[in-house]
């Protein structure tokens, strides 16, 4: 049975008919591995002021955008600390990336 991406609901069979007529449901249009209602929030989510976090690959919304810059300058600072010879265009496999956000939360820096 094909569901929705995002939320899992039916996309086809009896189900689907069903939530198509009491929750106006459907598949999306322009998505069809998507419901219409997550399409649309994605959408909006889009559409919204803010950025792609470059670590985490996020929505950031522009009210904290300066705090969320400035705690992603600290974690990169981190990681030259402790390996000089690294560049960030070199990027990061997420289990480093993972490592220096915990040092981060415990404080242990």
């Amino acid at each position: 049975m094909k569901r929705c991406r995002q939320c899992h609901v039916p996309l086809e069979g009896r189900w689907a008919n069903i939530l198509k007529k009491i929750l106006k449901l459907e598949t999306s249009r322009e998505s069809p591995d998507l419901c219409n209602k997550c399409d649309a929030a994605n959408k909006k989510k889009k559409s919204s002021s803010g950025y792609i976090c470059r670590i985490c690959n996020r929505r950031v919304d522009e009210t904290i955008a300066l705090t969320h810059v400035k705690t992603e300058e600290y974690l990169l600072e981190l990681i030259r600390k402790d390996h000089p010879e690294w560049k960030e265009e070199h990027g990061a496999c997420p289990k480093c990336i993972d490592y220096y956000r915990q040092l981060i939360k415990r404080g242990g820096i």
